[in-house]
């Protein structure tokens, strides 16, 4: 079973990177490869068992279901319901550490799935890591614009 993990720092307190993650069905606003989103059937955002609708940038579809959500230990996890890649059981985490004394953030993102088909060369364990690392990107960029703005 692939493994994906990135962990990574951005320059913001956790309260206010919890403030922007926390709200699983906007995710749209801040990652580039996902430029519609929205939780299906009117269920609340981030009520665990919600499930987002996402549009990729190619037009395909991407369902997540959000399985749970520590606010205290600012975490939550989420499984693929419905994906344009021949990928199993992907089931994610994201976990925010926060850096006493500093208005700074460590994000753990993880990722484990089975394939459906060989994958000897790891073209979808890097197709993950690209999306993970593009959205934390993309997530300093958005915090440091809502911080100027």
């Amino acid at each position: 079973m692939p493994t994906v993990e990135y962990s990574a720092v951005v320059d913001a307190q956790a309260g206010r990177v919890w403030s922007v993650l926390k709200k699983f069905g906007e995710i749209s606003k801040w990652h580039p490869a996902i430029p519609e989103s929205v939780i299906e059937a009117g269920q609340p955002d981030g009520m665990v068992g919600c499930i987002r609708r996402l549009t990729l940038q190619d037009g395909a579809i991407l369902r997540e279901r959000l399985l749970a959500v520590d606010e205290s230990n600012l975490n939550f996890s989420y499984r693929f319901e419905e994906a344009p890649l021949p990928l199993d059981n992907y089931v994610a985490m994201v976990k925010l550490i926060p850096l006493t004394g500093q208005d700074k953030t460590v994000i753990q993102w993880s990722a484990n799935f089975e394939t459906r088909e060989p994958d000897p060369q790891g073209q979808y364990a890097a197709a993950v890591q690209e999306l993970i690392v593009t959205g934390h990107m993309s997530l300093q960029r958005h915090l440091n614009e809502a911080k100027v703005g």
